[in-house]
């Protein structure tokens, strides 16, 4: 009697350290989970600036569109101001030689007109005045120092009036500093005359007058676009803006692909590393189910787990195949209820030796096995009974009768409420060993 209290105080003490033991486990697995939640909201938080990224990046490649379409106008526009322009120096150009030669023939009648004067005073000519007076050409130095005084007078004279008329020609120039001699032609021969008479001289005058009006006329019926440079400048601004955010936006989405492709490799190398370690321990584990300890040759069956996709495994799905011993290769569809089982026995402990949990619940699993196979379960489980927990829900005694403690659950008639029921079977394995 003294020995079954023992016992039973033992048996407390246990029971109270394996509670703690499992309270801490029960600790152990909350931090898991908050620890994976966490991991879930980066994950769904670097998911959605993805997407923002991947928005903003549609709105930049609109953006970049716009932006092309207005350089395309921009050009079509610089295009007509080029071709204007280019109009605009030829005519300027023409008018500049119209200006250049109306100087030459200005200059040749000023050069003839100085060779009549110096011709009258070698030939000692007086040259007639339309006031009816005459100029001296014979005379001595006194003459000629005069004429030039009244040349230069006359030349003061005409810068003169050069500064106060800026807007005449100089055709109207010359026109007007040979009229200030006041010179008499009338005199002259008809052969003298012949060589340039009013009629010709005011022909002369109307085609070039006539010249530059059609040159004026031609530069106003062009009509160039004043503005399209400052039209230029300012898209040119606006596209150096659109390019400045393109460039940020598209500087934060490589951020964001640099970071999510980082989570990515991460969430990979996980994968991979249990991968390995579950396709390295579910066929051993599956032999262990599967084996038969009364006959000597058998050596159980076979399992192995492929990937249907290596770059990205956690997206295509795993393709579990097993063998039972036996028999030959079958899809996992054509195995019956009992093997699959054992095969779902098989990778959920495979998974669980990566990161072993608290405890294992496993509601009903021998429902669709033989006695066999029962016995073949139980015995893995219990070579593990040391460093892994199962709470197990099973109707067969041949499965629960193999446990350390058993809890039943039954309705009460009076209160209308469960009651549970516990039962230490480990205080009768010396009992069941000395019978």
């Amino acid at each position: 009697m003294e020995t079954l209290k023992a016992k039973v105080k033992r048996q407390k003490k246990e029971k109270e350290m394996y509670e703690a033991k499992i309270q801490e486990k029960e600790q152990d697995a909350k931090a898991a989970e908050k620890k994976l939640k966490d991991m879930e909201e980066k994950a769904k938080e670097v998911d959605k600036k993805l997407k923002t990224a991947l928005d903003q990046k549609q709105e930049i490649i609109g953006s970049r569109e716009e932006v092309k379409k207005e350089q395309a106008e921009i050009e079509v526009t610089y295009k007509q101001y080029q071709v204007v322009h280019k109009e605009k120096s030829e005519a300027r150009e023409e008018v500049v030689r119209n200006i250049e030669l109306a100087e030459k023939s200005v200059e040749q009648a000023k050069e003839d007109y100085k060779a009549l004067l110096n011709q009258s005073k070698l030939e000692d000519l007086e040259l007639p005045r339309r006031d009816g007076s005459k100029k001296k050409r014979a005379g001595g130095d006194d003459e000629m120092e005069e004429d030039e005084e009244e040349g230069g007078g006359d030349e003061d004279m005409q810068d003169s009036q050069e500064g106060e008329s800026q807007g005449q020609s100089q055709v109207d120039l010359a026109r007007q500093e040979v009229k200030k001699l006041n010179l008499d032609y009338s005199q002259l021969t008809r052969d003298y005359k012949k060589e340039m008479s009013e009629k010709e001289q005011e022909q002369k005058r109307k085609e070039f007058r006539d010249i530059e009006r059609g040159i004026s006329e031609k530069l106003q019926g062009m009509n160039p676009n004043m503005k399209a440079a400052e039209q230029l400048k300012e898209i040119e601004g606006r596209f150096g803006s659109l390019s400045n955010e393109w460039m940020g936006a598209r500087k934060e989405c490589d951020e964001l692909s640099e970071e999510f492709e980082q989570v990515k490799k991460l969430r990979c190398d996980k994968f991979n590393k249990c991968f390995e370690h579950v396709t390295g321990c579910i066929d051993d584990m599956y032999k262990e189910l599967t084996i038969d300890p009364t006959s000597g040759g058998s050596v159980g069956g076979s399992a192995y787990l492929t990937l249907n996709s290596q770059d990205e495994p956690y997206t295509s799905g795993i393709k579990y195949d097993t063998i039972p011993p036996g028999k030959r290769f079958m899809d996992m569809v054509n195995l019956s209820g009992g093997e699959k089982t054992v095969a779902a026995l098989a990778l959920i402990f495979a998974i669980n030796s990566y990161n072993p949990a608290p405890f294992i619940v496993l509601d009903e699993v021998d429902a669709a096995l033989d006695a066999q196979n029962v016995a073949k379960v139980t015995r893995f489980i219990q070579a593990r009974r040391e460093e892994q927990q199962c709470v197990i829900i099973s109707l067969k005694e041949r499965f629960y009768e193999k446990a350390d403690g058993l809890v039943g659950i039954c309705k009460s008639a009076a209160s209308g409420h469960s009651n549970a029921f516990t039962l230490d079977l480990q205080l009768y394995d010396d009992q069941v060993a000395t019978a």
